[in-house]
């Protein structure tokens, strides 16, 4: 499975709101009253650049997720607690309401019928399964195709680049992927997977219309051809400057209350702050390392939104290259790390401390999880005695990799700060070049990195069973314990979410005892919002734009 995986720190951005309530006086508070509308309801932000591309089935995330959200739905989508809901889907399928085979394996879609695409057909399980098969295609390389190689047949399919026509549309034709009836869409699993509804209601499996892109090949998602069946159509596509979005009169749901998103394409932080106050952008990123400086100031400080992201940063080891290949030794580094003034002095209080894996705002977090991590010398030097290393002089070298950007150079002298101080070692950094120190990490050829990750899913099974699985795709520890794959596995496949849910909890509270990695810090995204948006609201898997889920329900008032 892929997924974000950041090797390096990228500054990425987004957002936080601070709601100032005026203290009232009198004994019974009045309610407030709602906005008034503004004339005009334009709202111009900023993707940051130009999308690689906006055909559903090949995105990825960030700006490309953005775009698609406006013009798509799905089967279903995320409320802004990141359930689960019903969009195209008629109800969410589950056992109970014959949804969901008893086995796990067999899902049944029901379709509301007055779903319609902006040219005014209708929407039908035939464009589901079409573009289901199509986004699995050998041909496509969708970035995103791994993630439904539970469908039977998928990962045979996609990986039959070699085969001639006839066997691939053999293969095309075994997946377990069809449409029963105009509103009845059937999928098929070749193995269980609980979280296999969030996973369908991802952007690549987004109804696309076979027809059009028959017609205009890749140039279908360019405007008026970009077909779509959800609250915007893009009208114009200016590349390398701008997009423009405005309502779709045969939009089957709730009409939007923005006649127009402008979607700018500056890709200079700086200029788009400079936009912002020039009252050009009604949002803006809040530039790296100027957080605390905008939030202090009289008027930005009223403006900013600031919230968690569902990232984790972390250093890592590679547990078979001696000495890391000691628990106690690793668990000595972890607890010799003084996180809150990481993020306090380093970060200038930009971010969370993180002491355990998954983040807060998901199912899994445990506020109570790696206290025994907390910063502590006396107990990180009993530790490093437990290991074998009373004596420092006695520990071999221990070297740090990271790529080679002014972040992460910041990061590894708190590193060895932090060792020198605390425990007396002489830590030896070794920068690399970004992308051979990716190549460095995916070989496991490292001895001690810098990790972060990124949900693609609000669910411990794309946090867990990747990164801590014996020889998994994303796991570049080299981590290997028994009892956490039994588990993971038995995870999987547990359709009772409360006890899927322990099980997830168990296997990693088994990672943060045996220390893989040392958890550092949780990202936070900022943004400036001007007072007249009303009704944004922010997730914490927004793409480029905040609110990008639900700008559907912003307005401008007044």
């Amino acid at each position: 499975m892929k997924s974000k995986f950041v090797l390096s720190l990228v500054a990425t951005v987004v957002i936080v709101l601070l709601v100032a309530i005026a203290a009232c006086a009198r004994p019974t508070p009045t309610p407030a009253s709602t906005p008034t509308p503004a004339v005009s309801q334009i709202l111009r932000v900023n993707l940051a650049g130009e999308p690689a591309t906006i055909d559903p089935n090949r995105a990825s995330f960030a700006g490309e997720r953005t775009v698609i959200l406006q013009v798509f739905e799905g089967l279903f989508g995320f409320n802004q607690d990141l359930s689960l809901k019903p969009v195209v889907a008629k109800e969410i399928p589950s056992v109970a309401n014959g949804g969901i085979s008893a086995d796990g394996k067999t899902y049944t879609f029901k379709l509301n019928s007055n779903v319609t695409w902006s040219d005014g057909k209708k929407v039908t399980a035939n464009d589901f399964e079409y573009s289901i098969k199509r986004m699995l295609s050998p041909e496509l390389a969708g970035d995103y195709a791994s993630f439904y190689f539970d469908i039977a047949g998928a990962e045979e399919y996609n990986g039959a680049a070699d085969k001639d026509a006839a066997a691939k549309e053999q293969l095309r034709n075994a997946l377990g992927v069809k449409a029963i009836d105009e509103t009845t869409l059937q999928v098929t699993l070749a193995q269980p997977r609980p979280t296999f509804l969030q996973i369908i209601a991802l952007w690549p499996a987004y109804p696309v219309r076979e027809d059009i892109i028959t017609k205009f090949g890749d140039k279908w998602t360019e405007p008026p051809n970009y077909v779509g069946n959800g609250p915007f159509i893009l009208t114009e596509w200016v590349h390398q400057d701008h997009m423009t979005f405005k309502q779709n009169p045969n939009y089957w749901g709730v009409k939007p209350k923005l006649t127009e998103i402008q979607f700018k394409m500056v890709t200079d932080i700086n200029a788009e702050l400079a936009a912002y106050k020039n009252n050009e952008l009604e949002m803006s990123r809040v530039p790296p390392g100027t957080e605390i400086a905008t939030l202090t100031d009289p008027v930005l400080g009223k403006e900013i939104l600031r919230y968690n992201e569902l990232v984790t940063f972390a250093f890592q080891f590679n547990v078979n290259k001696p000495p890391f290949n000691n628990v106690k030794l690793r668990q000595a580094l972890s607890t010799a790390i003084d996180r809150s003034a990481f993020v306090d002095k380093v970060r200038g209080g930009v971010g969370k401390v993180a002491l355990s894996w998954i983040p807060p705002g998901m199912p899994g977090y445990d506020p109570n999880l790696g206290k025994e991590y907390e910063f502590n010398v006396a107990k990180a030097k009993q530790l490093m005695a437990d290991a074998g290393y009373a004596d420092i002089s006695k520990l071999p070298e221990l070297k740090f990799q990271y790529a080679d950007t002014a972040g992460n150079r910041t990061i590894a002298q708190f590193l060895l700060g932090q060792m020198k101080e605390n425990l007396g070692i002489n830590l030896t950094l070794e920068p690399v070049e970004p992308r051979a120190f990716s190549q460095l990490v995916i070989q496991e050829k490292h001895t001690w990195a810098f990790l972060g990750w990124g949900a693609d899913y609000p669910d411990p099974d794309n946090w867990m069973p990747e990164l801590f699985g014996t020889k998994a795709g994303n796991n570049h520890t080299g981590y290997s314990n028994p009892a956490f794959d039994a588990l993971a596995k038995q995870a999987k496949a547990e359709l009772d979410n409360a006890k899927r849910l322990q099980m997830w909890a168990d296997s990693q509270k088994m990672v943060m005892t045996d220390a893989p990695i040392v958890t550092l810090f949780y990202r936070e995204r900022f943004v400036l919002v001007k007072p007249t948006i009303k009704g944004l609201k922010t997730t914490g898997m927004d793409g480029q734009v905040a609110g990008d889920t639900f700008l559907s329900e912003v307005f401008l008032a007044k």
